[in-house]
């Protein structure tokens, strides 16, 4: 029961990021704090994911979705955000 709490809180940390939609404002100068905000929530949900998946061996599907699903908005963020700054 214990591991079944852990992988649905895994899998709820998916849906969070997406909240972004609704306190985006383009002209807000604090929104630059907000993507930080955001994207150090998703790259602690992606470790804590990671660790379910590795460490835990916990192999079901809902620690499968939020490990690929998190890994995604990572890559995506660092591909379209962070990186782009260093070049």
């Amino acid at each position: 029961m214990k591991n079944k709490i852990l992988s649905i809180i895994a899998f709820i940390t998916v849906f969070v990021p997406m909240t972004i939609f609704f306190v985006w404002k383009p002209t807000d100068p604090d929104v630059t704090g907000i993507v930080i905000g955001y994207f150090i929530f998703i790259a602690l949900s992606f470790i804590y994911s990671l660790f379910l998946f590795a460490k835990m061996h916990m192999r079901d599907i809902y620690t499968k979705i939020a490990l690929g699903l998190n890994g995604i908005y990572l890559v995506g963020i660092l591909a379209l955000v962070v990186i782009p700054r260093f070049i």
